[in-house]
């Protein structure tokens, strides 16, 4: 499994909002910016098949409207487009086109073929297309945020915790994960969202477990853990299936 970092930033610095890309056709979250910074990667946003999303924060969702309109308003898909993420996805779909671009939707949506899976409180499973994907609920400051459990047919593993505080879906990811995203914002956490502190403690409890941070504000810097990264936008990483510890 590849993972591509498309941007790692919270809001306030020059990183690009936080997203990533699994193999070229999973894409997790699509804040302000994303569609084009993929597009100066080289990464087609048409190849997404199956888009995740963490909650429904500017941050994170607002670029939804270009990676469909990418896919559909000058083509159409030969396959339906799974987009995966809290309720309410579907509907809010619709709200953003209705603000930024009226009458567009109905035009795009018949050739994406849209299939909306739409998660609640206690998260839930998927699986397709050659993967398995679990929401598990987090704790940030919206009704309801999914971090990911991302499955390939080879059984490597990758985890996603979008923007938490620390909480057990966060323990349980790190469990079953043999490299696992994280939301590493500030040196010790507050405003819903992880410290430093956060993520060093795990990374002393799990050693063996790579631990990347995304979502990073500028205060964050380096860490003395070995097993914790602080990468850079763009930067690609290799999955694989064994958990250690």
């Amino acid at each position: 499994m590849e993972l591509h970092l498309i941007g790692t930033g919270s809001i306030f610095t020059d990183r690009l909002s936080a997203s990533a890309l699994v193999d070229g056709k999973i894409l997790i979250d699509t804040p302000n910016g994303s569609v084009k910074a993929m597009r100066r990667a080289g990464l087609d946003p048409r190849a997404v098949d199956i888009c995740l999303i963490t909650h429904f924060h500017a941050d994170h969702f607002f670029d939804i409207i270009f990676l469909l309109m990418e896919q559909g308003l000058l083509s159409r898909r030969d396959s339906e487009l799974v987009l995966i993420g809290p309720a309410g996805f579907a509907e809010r779909v619709e709200k953003l086109f209705s603000l930024s671009y009226p009458g567009t939707w109905e035009n795009v949506r018949p050739n994406i073929s849209p299939r909306f899976v739409e998660f609640g409180e206690e998260g839930g499973e998927w699986s397709g297309q050659g993967y398995r994907i679990r929401a598990l609920p987090v704790k940030h400051t919206t009704p309801i945020a999914l971090g990911y459990s991302i499955v390939d047919e080879p059984g490597a593993r990758l985890g996603y915790t979008g923007d938490t505080v620390y909480c057990p879906s966060v323990e349980e990811l790190a469990s079953i994960s043999s490299t696992l995203v994280l939301d590493i914002s500030f040196l010790k956490a507050k405003a819903g969202h992880m410290g430093l502190d956060d993520a060093e403690a795990l990374a002393g409890r799990r050693p063996d477990l790579r631990l990347i941070g995304t979502h990073l504000g500028d205060e964050v810097t380096g860490s003395s853990r070995p097993n914790i990264v602080l990468p850079a936008d763009g930067q690609t990483f290799q999955i694989t299936g064994q958990i250690t510890g």
